[in-house]
């Protein structure tokens, strides 16, 4: 019994320091909002009439790319002056979209992790109900080693989860970045060369998906044009955007089936052996006692 409250404490506290949005406050007693519902909070206060409304640098909540990306349009604007209102409503809107993404995300970490406590659970309840019942005593090491196999398994789940998220939706979110800066800025008096500096398009070669290359190939092609011949680039940077949030999709479906695979293959080398270890043991001792 002890063993099983054991294992669900350790379950509890792995799920909150995967899925928890914020690092655990050192008071208690304050508790504060993740740092992308800080922003969006701002960002909806918010007016350009009142200039004292204008935080210090740095003192805006840091989520992902948004904040840093706000800080700019603040930043042009205590230079130069100027409303960007449209640029800060559409930052909303695309944080408003990331809050969604990110909270499908955490619902299918948590439900994997239900699905692995769960199965710890029962097979724990079976091994302590056999016990009682055949009234066998077995060696606290055996049980020790059964307890440790599934431990390893669940070890290795945030490890393997953090995987899955980095090859599925790390490029995704730099390109993010790149297409919000550039949509953002282009309105903003500012040379092409020092948008596309802030928006980071170097890093374009650091994006190395397959799935994403042909947007990376438009999206060079028009960093190109705008520099050779300037205009404006927003029609381009939209439908980007389209098609991006497309493949964010079709990841996400892709994350999910990986995901899957995971679990049958952690159900499969961790867990379903240990229960097959106990009946082993079990189908032992009452042969001896035979």
């Amino acid at each position: 019994m002890f063993t099983m409250l054991f294992y669900l404490i350790l379950i509890a506290v792995l799920v909150y320091w995967v899925e928890s949005p914020v690092p655990i406050p050192i008071n208690p007693l304050i508790k504060r909002k993740d740092p992308a519902a800080e922003l969006e909070d701002w960002l909806k206060k918010f007016h350009w009439g009142n200039r004292q409304g204008l935080p210090n640098p740095g003192a805006l909540p840091a989520y992902k790319f948004y904040g840093e990306v706000v800080e700019v349009i603040l930043n042009l604007a205590r230079k130069m002056g100027g409303s960007y209102q449209d640029s800060l409503l559409f930052l909303r809107e695309g944080l408003l979209s990331d809050r969604q993404f990110e909270k499908r995300l955490r619902e299918a970490h948590l439900g994997t992790w239900l699905q692995m406590g769960l199965m710890v659970s029962l097979t724990w309840m079976f091994i302590i109900g056999s016990l009682i019942i055949t009234d066998i005593k077995l060696p606290f090491t055996k049980l020790l080693l059964i307890a440790g196999w599934q431990g390893l398994g669940l070890v290795c789940l945030p490890t393997v989860l953090s995987y899955l998220r980095k090859k599925y939706f790390g490029d995704i979110g730099l390109l993010w970045k790149m297409l919000y800066v550039l949509n953002s800025l282009g309105k903003v008096p500012l040379a092409r060369s020092e948008t596309l500096n802030l928006a980071g398009v170097r890093e374009l070669s650091e994006i190395k998906q397959k799935s994403l290359s042909h947007i990376v190939e438009k999206l060079r092609s028009t960093c190109e044009r705008i520099l050779k011949v300037g205009g404006s680039y927003e029609a381009e940077v939209k439908s980007l955007m389209e098609e991006l949030r497309f493949q964010e999709k079709w990841h996400f479906e892709l994350f999910e089936k990986r995901l899957t695979v995971i679990k049958l293959g952690i159900l499969s080398i961790f867990l379903l052996p240990s229960y097959l270890m106990f009946i082993f043991l079990l189908l032992g001792d009452l042969m001896d006692l035979l």
